[in-house]
């Protein structure tokens, strides 16, 4: 298990009498991009929420790096360990950019003013937010640049893991290339990253591994090539046939 940074066993969560999660069971290799894709209320981002401890899973273990964290009270600490982007960016609106960054940094890790600055100005300049915009508050700024403002305070508290929940569905198509572009140098280098998402062109270029959802349950998983090109279930082909026909238009509206 030595290779695995994520495990996670028979998951199961109820909200009343329904199951959005039923027995989800899968692995996440270091340095892996997992990419998850499926119709609206499959259980994807109840998933994420529930890995990152925002949601309390009823039934089922996640263990992160060796230790089971379901059940563990520390979350905080828990947290600090497993980076999130929101769809919603999620950002202080009274904080400026690297005020953003810095907060877990300084709150959380306990880090030392300076050095606290020193990462969150690296994090900021790796994903091409400079120096110029540091100190601007989120309304100034575009959604993709909010948006990789939160993917800079993600990197910067050097999580083991991070999970992306749908990052660029808020944003305008002409947005959506500079966030896209941030998380596919970050899979290259060798972040381990579990992605929902509809962008069937990163997915097919990054993930190691697609997993496609449904009703609370993994139906299918695979290569790219076998899921999002030739999947094996009806269900799955119905639903990519619909999503290549919107993704051909999408790439055509941009091309305008």
């Amino acid at each position: 298990m030595a290779d695995y940074i994520l495990v996670v066993e028979d998951l199961w969560k109820f909200y009343g009498r329904e199951a959005v999660l039923k027995n989800v069971s899968f692995t996440v290799r270091r340095g892996e991009t997992k990419v998850i894709i499926g119709p609206s209320g499959a259980g994807k981002s109840t998933l994420l929420r529930c890995i990152n401890l925002l949601v309390k899973p009823d039934r089922g273990r996640i263990i992160l790096d060796g230790d089971i964290i379901t059940g563990r009270k520390d979350v905080h600490s828990i947290r600090s360990q497993i980076g999130f982007v929101f769809q919603h960016f999620n950002l202080f609106n009274h904080l400026t950019a690297i005020d953003n960054v810095l907060l877990g940094l300084v709150k959380v890790k306990k880090l030392p003013r300076e050095e606290a600055m020193r990462k969150a100005e690296e994090a900021l300049l790796s994903v091409g937010i400079t120096e110029d915009l540091w100190r601007k508050y989120p309304v100034q700024l575009s959604g993709g640049q909010q948006q990789r403002v939160a993917i800079a305070r993600a990197i910067a508290m050097d999580p083991k893991i991070i999970l992306f929940d749908e990052p660029t569905s808020a944003l305008d198509p002409e947005l959506i290339w500079e966030v896209l572009n941030v998380m596919e140098r970050l899979s290259r280098n060798g972040m381990t990253m579990i992605v929902v998402t509809h962008e069937l062109g990163f997915a097919v270029k990054v993930a190691h591994e697609v997993m496609f959802m449904d009703g609370g349950t993994i139906v299918e998983r695979g290569s790219p090539e076998q899921i999002l090109l030739s999947p094996k279930n009806e269900r799955i082909r119905r639903f990519m046939e619909r999503m290549w026909y919107l993704y051909s238009l999408d790439i055509q509206s941009r091309a305008v």
